[in-house]
């Protein structure tokens, strides 16, 4: 009889510590709905506004809304060892949400919404610690990191895309050479007797290295499970979206030699933006293959000596 009232005691005096639990939680959710999805950032918009606006107009950002379902796909992959993991909250997780806040705050006042995004990732570091622990964080680390992302750089076109323009024109006139067909290059221009067209922005690499970053990052941390084998990868985007840049450049200009540069520039042009990520994501799985291939394995199979046969006459 006594145990029975001494656990109706117990239940009774966590309900309020739980409804308190659930209040603060709703309250917290609530504060940032407000936060990213009300409060105006930029010219009366919202940080979400923003964002998908950017997502729908800036066409190196048109798989913007995609980084965060690929996000939950990838803590949903990682489910297992999620549930795994024991939930200890750290002291200093506030801190970070505090950080977070100040960030935001900066954000808005001095009106830049990229920092505003920021702050929201760095608010789910935060949360995570706060709520989680460390062993949860462990294992969120990488899906809340790759919202970064989502966040527009399209001020990099710029600072990236001209040097790649340059770099484009000149490696496919090298090669045209190197083939046997005499070209020039002026500026970001090619050309020779039987065509002549200029690389643009679009060709340059820069519109598919923002997509060929988010593929190869996810693709990455699926299949490599050493931590540089993964930055590897990751950071074979920038060579993978310029030599698929390349070889769509070069092949406009060799179905320009072949048939004109009228079917080249209007009947093929549209259509050979494939050709960049055909070659790219190839060339990401092999590299992938290569970094898990057990080479250990095969020296130690070569350098094995061979096996002898005893003769019994």
């Amino acid at each position: 009889m006594s145990n029975g009232s001494a656990s109706v005691t117990i239940k009774t005096s966590t309900e309020p510590m739980d409804l308190a639990r659930w209040g603060l939680g709703l309250g917290l959710g609530a504060l940032v709905i407000y936060a990213y999805w009300v409060q105006p950032v930029e010219r009366g918009m919202t940080c979400y506004q923003w964002i998908t606006g950017h997502w729908s107009h800036v066409s190196n950002y048109s798989h913007g809304p995609l980084i965060p379902f690929i996000a939950l796909g990838l803590a949903w992959w990682k489910r297992k060892e999620l549930l795994a993991q024991e939930i200890r909250p750290v002291a200093w997780g506030p801190v970070v949400v505090g950080l977070a806040m100040a960030i935001y705050y900066f954000g808005v006042k001095a009106i830049q919404p990229r920092i505003v995004v920021f702050s929201f990732v760095l608010l789910l570091y935060g949360l995570v610690l706060s709520l989680a622990g460390r062993a949860v964080f462990r294992v969120l680390f990488f899906p809340i990191t790759f919202l970064l992302l989502m966040i527009p750089l399209n001020f990099l076109d710029e600072q990236i895309g001209l040097p790649l323009q340059h770099f484009m024109a000149w490696a496919a006139t090298w090669l045209l050479n190197t083939l046997g067909i005499e070209a020039i290059r002026v500026g970001t221009g090619i050309y020779s007797h039987v065509f002549q067209f200029d690389v643009a922005a679009p060709c340059s690499g820069i519109r598919s290295l923002m997509a060929l970053t988010t593929v190869t990052a996810a693709y990455a941390y699926v299949t490599q499970h050493v931590q540089w084998k993964r930055w590897v990868l990751f950071l074979s985007a920038m060579p993978l979206a310029v030599l698929g840049n390349l070889v769509r450049v070069l092949s406009i200009a060799l179905v320009a030699q072949v048939y004109g540069q009228q079917v080249a520039t209007k009947a093929y042009h549209d259509y050979s933006g494939y050709i960049v990520f055909g070659v790219a994501l190839s060339t990401m799985v092999i590299i992938g293959l290569l970094l898990n291939f057990d080479y250990r394995r095969v020296w130690q199979n070569l350098m094995k000596p061979p096996e002898t046969k005893e003769f019994h006459e």
